[in-house]
């Protein structure tokens, strides 16, 4: 197995992460506004007949957030197929399976053609009319319960309407509740790709090896360099800047949660660092003396 090809595939596979985080951030403000607006007090308030500028503001808002949001679902489509196309139909190895579970979570599934419908909705024709209405629930510790939704009727008359997205809004009845196809929908989704990865971690397990490997080597290499050198740089910058040159990236965001605390931080850089090489006493108690300075 070449490096050079497995370190490619591993590149594919965590750029495709892009797409997917684009899509949880989508969800995220979508929601959030959804929330907001379903917010007891934020309602009431909304309600009123004084502050309804408030509500055509606060829907138009939550217009964007959709519009975004089904955006990034298409995108994270469309950038899936790319991906499968690159690095399983055109080369090695095999993942058989993809294509039939594709077929039946999504291309047979009304609620992900009711989504794709919405982007094509949202894109090319206009933006759905988005209302909220409310209601009174004795048996709620809210009482008053307030829902945003999509008016059906205005979406059926859409000539680019399917057989599955309108079987799936005429379901809904005359109003669509968002927040639950959204939810519904993305559960979908990080389901589909969570069995996505787990199939990658078998498929790959060759590739991930390697890439792991060479990564455990480089790091290795860079500790002893950097224990050869160290007298050198002893006095030079603080110990957060004189390791960057044997911590990953991602390592210092694991260590953040000592951004306060420098003695602990030093701590678990040097445990994460005598995963690979034990660091010699005396560049341990330079390390830690530093960082007890700033205790």
């Amino acid at each position: 197995m070449n490096l050079d090809i497995a370190k490619s595939r591993i590149e594919l596979l965590e750029h495709f992460d892009y797409s997917l985080r684009l899509f949880e951030n989508n969800y995220d403000e979508l929601l959030s506004v959804i929330d907001f607006m379903c917010d007891e007090r934020v309602g009431l308030e909304l309600f009123a007949v004084v502050n309804r500028w408030k509500l055509n503001e606060v829907l138009t808002h939550l217009g964007f957030k959709l519009h975004n949001y089904v955006c990034a679902a298409k995108s994270l489509v469309d950038h899936s197929r790319v991906l499968y196309r690159r690095v399983y139909r055109e080369n090695a190895p095999i993942f058989d399976d993809y294509e039939a579970e594709v077929k039946t979570r999504f291309e047979e599934n009304s609620l992900s053609k009711f989504i794709e419908f919405l982007r094509t909705y949202c894109q090319h024709e206009k933006l759905p009319s988005i209302g909220s209405s409310m209601s009174f629930d004795s048996r709620s510790d809210d009482g008053f319960i307030f829902t945003v939704t999509i008016d059906s009727g205005e979406l059926l008359k859409s000539t680019s309407l399917k057989s599955l997205p309108k079987k799936f809004i005429k379901d809904q009845g005359e109003k669509i509740d968002l927040k639950d196809i959204v939810q519904n929908y993305h559960l979908q989704v990080i389901g589909f790709y969570q069995w996505v990865q787990d199939r990658q971690q078998e498929i790959h397990g060759e590739d991930i090896f390697l890439v792991n490997n060479h990564f455990k080597e480089e790091r290795i290499k860079a500790i002893n360099k950097f224990i050869c050198s160290y007298s050198r740089y002893e006095s030079v910058g603080t110990v957060k800047e004189q390791l960057y040159t044997v911590l990953a990236t991602s390592t210092y965001k694991d260590l953040e949660q000592y951004k306060d605390d420098e003695v602990k931080w030093v701590e678990g850089a040097i445990a994460i660092i005598e995963s690979d090489v034990v660091l010699p006493n005396d560049i341990k108690i330079s390390l830690r003396s530093k960082a007890t300075a700033f205790d």
